[in-house]
């Protein structure tokens, strides 16, 4: 066991790591003293802070080591060395530091930095064999180092644990926190390092294929793609035969697709000329075959962006839209070395990340013009202020109004948002906002789901009526709180809700070919009651402020059904009833 932890984890290695790496390994302790502060709650510290703080350490730990080897590759003079050290370092602290909404700017800043990682070395020369060598000792080494440090955190675990249940010692749980936490912050990203070559000059020698990779190129990776590239062609074969215009997901499946093939590519780099017929061919055809599907995920993206406008989202969408083209063109007319393919990613990763051009401020501005477009449309916006609606508002409107405050809000563009709404006290104190209060209280109507929509294929009904103190349960003997839509032909009931533990209980069955509502009392249909009027008159209707109920009575019966919930669909100009809850008041008139 001391050889195998020993082999795993070489502590010589690792004080060497920690010279040639002092800066990351900085970070990375950092980052592990901030979790502890979060893992046993030390005083002064908010958890936004906390997070913002490990991920500036984390993003640093990327950056200096970029520096590192930038700085061993090109042997600058000492001034330009702290030059490229300082200069990313001070980007960063900047970037996620002087914004509330630092997360959006992280998510296009991290991915740039793992890939400006590829090629760092290799920003002047560097042959192909050597850039892919360096990243296969690169990123084996990374996977390697946290299997080591889960073996580490298990190993320390499971022995505190026996020590706990053995002799009674009683081990605080933060002590495990404290163990994975070192072994996730500390010992496997300073092992990942020890992993980085020393040199970036290698072989034909030195390019030897890693065992497996043979076999999952051939025979698992290169097949998928071919198989979702048939898929995809199928489709776009499809949509041309069937004129339909690409939607947003096929924008995302193109994305996933490209990603996975580009991946497929670099890892099965090696074998291209000496791998099966089927990743032989792959190498010839795949980026040439990319052209068609560029050019309809550029369409599928475009339709979304001009109907509901940009989010970050999109943005990185379309700039995957933007590389996916510059690969393809740039491989199938010419051949780009493969440092060019992260390359390319990161430097468009890196130009999103900040400034007016960047993802984040383009997506702002793009949402709030949407924003004051509709409320100009609908004569909602006097003075530069909202005002309430004095007509019903169309539901789509009302969606997208509804979604684009909710979504500044949620982005922290509080500015944004009371450029145009008046701040209330309350959420001036809390320093937030909510769109929901604001859609109802200062636009006049009620904060709108696209999932509760009224198309003309789909019901959804919210009553979502939410009763506070005494129930009024005259004229009533029984209540069945929370009941749920019984289909007919369907098992009926279990447990609590059936008959034979409770003799009184009333059953609720739709019939779909009635489109009716069926009172069931045992074993008999005591009423029946068509609700096709109920359900279009109420066909998106989304009022928390009052009950939506039902009321029946006849020889049998008398009861009341307050609505909570009902979704359905709309079949040959008829509603059908797909789920339903309820609450259920009723008095019995016949005997059991």
């Amino acid at each position: 066991m001391k050889n195998l932890i020993e082999k795993l984890i070489p502590l010589d290695e690792l004080v060497a790591t920690v010279k040639r790496f002092p800066l990351s390994v900085f970070c990375s302790v950092c980052i592990f003293i901030l979790v502890l502060f979060t893992i046993h709650d030390f005083a002064g510290f908010k958890d936004e802070d906390v997070l913002r703080l490990i991920s500036i350490f984390g993003c640093l730990y990327f950056g200096f080591g970029i520096s590192k080897l930038i700085n061993e590759s090109l042997k600058p003079t000492r001034i330009k060395s702290a030059l490229i050290t300082a200069f990313p370092a001070v980007g960063i602290i900047a970037l996620l530091s002087m914004t509330d909404i630092w997360g959006m700017h992280l998510l296009f800043l991290l991915p740039a930095l793992l890939l400006v990682l590829m090629f760092a070395p290799y920003l002047k020369g560097g042959d192909d064999i050597s850039v892919w060598f360096f990243n296969r000792q690169l990123w084996f080494g990374a996977a390697v180092s946290y299997i080591a440090l889960m073996l580490f955190a298990c190993g320390v675990s499971a022995a505190l644990f026996a020590i706990d249940s053995l002799f009674g010692v009683d081990v605080d749980g933060d002590v495990f926190a404290d163990i994975w936490a070192f072994a996730a912050f500390v010992l496997g990203p300073v092992y990942a390092l020890s992993w980085v070559p020393k040199h970036f000059e290698f072989t034909d020698d030195d390019c030897v294929d890693p065992p497996g990779l043979k076999f999952i190129a051939n025979w698992i990776s290169v097949p998928m793609v071919f198989v979702y590239l048939s898929i995809l062609y199928a489709y776009f074969g499809k949509m041309i035969i069937d004129q339909i215009v690409p939607n947003g997901i096929l924008a995302y499946l193109i994305s996933g697709f490209v990603g996975a093939g580009v991946v497929t590519y670099l890892v099965s780099w090696p074998l291209r000329s000496v791998g099966s017929a089927q990743l032989r061919l792959f190498h010839k055809i795949f980026f040439p075959a990319l052209i068609i599907p560029v050019g309809f995920h550029f369409f599928a993206i475009w339709e979304r962006v001009g109907a509901y406008g940009v989010t970050e989202q999109r943005y990185f969408i379309l700039l995957s839209a933007v590389w996916f083209s510059i690969i393809a063109l740039g491989n199938t007319f010419s051949k780009m070395p493969i440092k060019a393919i992260p390359a390319t990613l990161a430097i468009l990763l890196i130009f999103a990340s900040f400034g007016p051009w960047g993802a984040v401020s383009v997506s702002g501005i793009s949402q709030y013009s949407r924003l004051e477009a509709l409320l100009v449309k609908h004569d909602l916006l006097k003075d530069g202020k909202v005002q309430k609606a004095s007509v019903e508002i169309p539901f789509e409107d009302r969606v997208s109004m509804s979604s684009i405050v909710d979504y500044l809000c949620d982005t922290q563009r509080h500015e944004m948002v009371y450029q145009i709404f008046e701040r209330p006290e309350e959420e001036y104190r809390r320093n937030r906002c909510s769109a929901y209060n604001l859609v109802k209280e200062q636009l006049g109507f009620d904060y709108t789901y696209r999932s509760y929509n009224n198309r003309d294929d789909n019901i959804s009904i919210w009553g979502g009526y939410s009763r506070a103190g005494v129930l009024d349960i005259r004229h009533y003997d029984y209540y069945i709180n929370g009941g749920g839509l019984v289909k007919k032909d369907s098992k009926k009931c279990k447990g609590s809700s059936c008959p034979k533990e409770n003799p009184d209980r009333v059953i609720v069955i739709y019939d779909e070919e009635k489109r009716a509502l069926q009172f069931e009392y045992n074993d008999k249909i005591i009423m029946e009651e068509n609700i096709d009027d109920f359900v279009m008159d109420n066909k998106s209707r989304q009022n928390r402020d009052e009950p939506l109920y039902l009321e029946f009575e006849n020889e049998n019966i008398a009861l009341r059904m307050d609505v909570l919930s009902l979704y359905g669909v709309m079949k040959e100009d008829k509603p059908i009833v797909n789920s339903m809850t309820y609450d259920l008041f009723y008095r019995l008139k016949i005997e059991p």
